[in-house]
Formats: structure tokens, sequence, C-alpha cells
């Protein structure tokens, strides 16, 4: 009976893997070698690298500065 519990958390592991993944490949949010790098992460390392992902990986666009803003905003002294 314990190793249902094994199985489900399992189950469960894999199905946040591979949303993860779909997530991250279906994002306009990084570049192309971005990209494949993460994919080569989450491929070979599965739920550690689902979790380097979250943890590591490609911020919101919000909190993402463009090369232009983040030149205006050292040229203010903002940063």
């Amino acid at each position: 009976m314990e190793y249902i519990w094994i199985v489900v958390i399992a189950i469960v592991l894999q199905i946040l893997w591979l949303w993860t993944l779909l997530a991250h490949l279906s994002s306009e949010e990084c570049s192309s070698t971005d990209k494949i790098c993460w994919t080569i992460v989450l491929c070979v390392l599965n739920v550690v690298g689902m979790v380097l992902f979250l943890i590591g990986g490609p911020k919101g666009k919000d909190e993402v500065l463009s090369e232009e803003a983040l030149k205006r905003s050292f040229n203010q002294g903002q940063r």
C-alpha cells in the first residue's frame, strides 16, 4: 500500500516537469540560446532541472530590462 504514494508522487512530479517544459517552450520572454540551454537542463536533470528553472529561470517581462532601458537607467544614475 505504501508503494501507491510513491507512484502518485512520481506521477505528480512528472506532470509538473512536463508543464514546466511546455510553459518554457511556449514562452516568448527569452532568447533562442536561453531556450536551448534551459531545455537541455530541464531534460537532463528532470525534476532537479525543474526546480532550478523555477528558482533561476527567465523572469517575466516586467522584471527584465531591455538593453536600451538599462543604458538609460545607468545614464540617469538610477542603477
